[in-house]
């Protein structure tokens, strides 16, 4: 979930960045947020290999850019 912490709405894209990118996925991935309205995404992580996978999901407006670090297991392996 991100706020729109500027005056009216923002025009925004969303993406992964590293190595295994393409293992990830998100709904909504461009549009508005609109202003103090909470807009919510969803992640989806779809292996290729078992282990570990690690990138990072952007969320990009003209104002301000936010990254958070994803990581994702097949379930064999702690992190």
């Amino acid at each position: 979930m991100v706020k729109n912490q500027q005056m009216g709405h923002a025009t925004f894209r969303v993406g992964f960045v590293g190595d295994e990118y393409d293992e990830w996925s998100v709904t909504q991935n461009d549009g508005f947020l609109k202003q103090n309205e909470a807009t919510h995404f969803i992640v989806r992580f779809n292996p290729y290999s078992p282990g570990l996978s690690h990138c990072h999901l952007v969320i990009e407006t003209e104002d301000f850019k936010k990254t958070w670090k994803v990581v994702g297991s097949t379930g064999e392996y702690d992190f």
